[in-house]
């Protein structure tokens, strides 16, 4: 026994000797032990986290076997660790110029660096080779079908540009903070938005509130915060507001009589301003978190995200009925593996935009539309094409009820810092149907202090008006009127509703029927610009007039 255990032990040794190019083959890709020696000594570099000796051994490894797989390979990978993107792209294509099955499943890093750097289609290229490769683990192919996928739409889209020309609404609108749109009113006059700040406090969260910023004449006036007289100094943001501007839907954070961390919320505008907020309960809210409300035009359905326990979220629905809110269901065909955020049905009923980063896209969050097919389901996800998608997050999205106009937030270079708000003209193949809801300001209706006194020059605006109800005999119209901050809450509420019924009674006697007609008092609310000064108190003493069909 002794004997052949002994015999065996000297053939293995003499096999070991009489063959040690065959071992290095086996466990390097190269003949040379000078290659191999050197590589080594950059793996003990390597695994110490000395880097500039690692390369320095490396190359030398190289110069006597330029084609040595195992040394190009961790060039590579060190190369990306290091984030030198065109050393390690380099390094990569070399070893696959080499030896493209020493290591093939590398295929999948390269294809990832070349989607980094926008060279799609060499992407395409190694993917359809490497899902071809037979022995591969399932996983490994299957992430590399999944990654061709993305390579084919992005080198398709990058190719085919859709029409595109952002302007960034500014510095009254956007910060070094993050500027969120949630909405613009369907008469185009108001913007809504959520602002967080960019300063972290002691619990490790920024301050984050509603903002709005009225529209003159194209240009966006300072954004001012939504007052809220019960405000409770917790975060509340992702607003939405219904077309009469009555009630608006909101996410607050952590609120006392919250089910989970973040809960929708709805607020009533009454003659005291905003009252204070209601859960919408149950069946809306629940332990995880509920976000991003989006009201629809005909306040029937609620759009929100809830999160999931795997650290997801996803968009969910829910009809009213009978003053209740129904059990809210997934949009199915909306959601994905990934995450969705920021619904935006647009006032058509028909149209939904929505953000996501699960869906083929160019990176990070895309933009999204669906379209509401017959039987109340949705039709697979749009990408809305690159560059309004970017390889950046573009993380909502809205439309005017003309379709003319979209305002999407993003962090893509060129910003004031954060997420910004930039607004363009909507190519209309990706347009929802237009919905004409017209509100308008009457320019030269203009009232002095404390004054509910129509002047001579007011008459030619209301004439205007006349014109425009008689060619159009089966609309009705809101006569809104509105006061500046001086004075009592009550004082203004009572001022406002003179002014209205001023302009009521001008139309009345111009043969205008009584039942085409309503008027409502805002007092100081809903300022078009800041109260700073008497110029821009001037321009909040107005009238405004909604069309109501």
């Amino acid at each position: 026994m002794k004997k052949s255990l002994k015999s065996l032990v000297l053939l293995v040794l003499a096999l070991f000797l009489m063959a040690p190019a065959a071992s290095y083959a086996q466990n390097y890709h190269t003949k040379s032990k000078k290659a191999v020696k050197y590589y080594k000594k950059a793996k003990k570099q390597y695994d110490k986290k000395k880097y500039p000796k690692t390369y320095k051994f490396l190359d030398k490894a190289l110069d006597v076997d330029a084609k040595f797989a195992d040394a190009l390979l961790l060039k590579a990978e060190l190369s990306v660790k290091l984030n030198d993107d065109n050393q390690a792209i380099t390094s990569y294509e070399k070893m696959f110029a080499a030896d493209s099955m020493a290591f093939p499943k590398s295929a999948i890093t390269l294809s990832n660096l070349y989607l980094k750097h926008f060279r799609f289609s060499d992407a395409v290229k190694i993917l359809q080779w490497y899902v071809k490769v037979p022995n591969q683990k399932a996983a490994l192919t299957n992430q590399a079908k999944d990654l061709l996928v993305i390579a084919q739409f992005r080198d398709e889209t990058y190719n085919n540009p859709v029409k595109y020309d952002p302007m960034n609404l500014g510095a009254n609108i956007n910060t070094a903070g993050d500027e969120y749109i949630n909405q613009i009113l369907p008469d185009g006059t108001r913007l809504f938005f959520t602002r967080r700040g960019e300063v972290i406090d002691k619990q490790g969260t920024r301050e984050e509130f509603i903002y709005s910023s009225a529209i003159i004449d194209g240009k966006y006036m300072p954004a001012i915060p939504i007052a809220f007289d019960w405000h409770n100094k917790k975060r509340m943001g992702a607003v939405s507001i219904t077309a009469n501007q009555n009630r608006l839907y909101f996410v607050g954070i952590d609120f006392l009589d919250s089910y989970g961390r973040g809960d929708i919320y709805t607020s009533n505008y009454t003659a005291e301003g905003w009252d204070k907020p209601k859960n919408l309960g149950f069946k809306i809210n629940t332990s995880t978190m509920e976000s991003q409300p989006c009201i629809s035009a005909d306040e029937k359905e609620l759009y929100f995200v809830r999160d999931s326990k795997n650290y997801k979220s996803d968009l969910y629905f829910s009809q009213l009925y009978k003053g209740e809110w129904s059990n809210p269901k997934p949009i199915v065909s909306a959601n994905s593996k990934g995450s969705e955020m920021s619904p935006f049905i647009h006032p058509d009923g028909n149209t939904l935009y929505f953000a996501s980063d699960g869906h083929p896209g160019m990176g990070g969050y895309d933009i999204f539309m669906c379209k509401k097919l017959p039987r109340g389901e949705w039709s697979a996800p749009i990408n809305l094409g690159y560059p309004i998608n970017s390889e950046k997050d573009e993380i909502s999205f809205v439309v005017s009820s003309d379709c003319q106009k979209a305002y999407i937030s993003s962090n893509r270079d060129g910003g004031m810092g954060g997420f910004d708000i930039y607004v363009f003209d909507l190519d209309q193949k990706d347009a929802p149907d237009s919905v004409d809801m017209t509100r308008f300001v009457m320019r030269n209706i203009q009232f002095g202090f404390d004054n509910a006194e129509l002047s001579e020059a007011s008459f030619a605006e209301i004439d205007s008006l006349v014109v425009f109800m008689t060619e159009n005999p089966n609309i009705r119209i809101e006569i809104a009127g509105y006061t500046d901050n001086t004075g009592t809450a009550e004082h203004n509420m009572e001022l406002s509703l003179q002014r209205a019924a001023a302009v009521m009674s001008a139309l009345l006697e111009r043969g205008i029927s009584v039942t085409r007609l309503e008027v409502a008092g805002y007092g100081a609310n809903r300022p078009l610009v800041p109260n700073i000064d008497e110029q821009n108190k001037a321009i909040n003493r107005r009238v405004e007039v909604r069309v109501i069909y």
